[in-house]
């Protein structure tokens, strides 16, 4: 009974601007490491220690959680999922680089978590498949 409420959503709009932020950061971030993801799981155990699965998991979160996203479909999980990998990215990545919010500090990474953050909370919303599937 308690995971319906996991897939349940509620009806207003409010998630709509976040889940298209996200989107669009995340769906060309993951494609861009999918294209070429020998190379990348190769940078990625030679500078921060990456197993290849790590940086497939990593990599699968922000391709197809930016999808799901954009659909609205599994919101939430697709949500838990990003800030994971957006608090490994901070850790072993951005934390050196300081906080001022641009792209490779954890300031812009801590704004995304917000966005999923909050999603976790409200859901899908309107215009998501989580309204019409669940």
């Amino acid at each position: 009974i308690e995971l319906m409420w996991f897939l349940r959503t509620s009806s207003t709009w409010a998630s709509l601007l976040p889940r298209i932020i996200l989107a669009l950061t995340f769906i060309p971030a993951g494609w861009h490491k999918l294209i070429d993801f020998q190379s990348k799981a190769l940078d990625w155990k030679l500078t921060y220690g990456f197993a290849t699965w790590e940086t497939g998991v990593a990599v699968f979160v922000e391709f197809f959680g930016g999808l799901a996203l954009a659909l609205g479909l599994l919101t939430r999980l697709a949500s838990i999922g990003i800030i994971a990998v957006m608090c490994v990215g901070i850790w072993f990545v951005h934390l050196d680089s300081g906080y001022y919010p641009t792209y490779d500090t954890y300031g812009y990474q801590l704004c995304l978590i917000g966005l999923a953050y909050s999603l976790i909370f409200i859901g899908g919303g309107k215009l998501s498949l989580d309204q019409k599937l669940f």
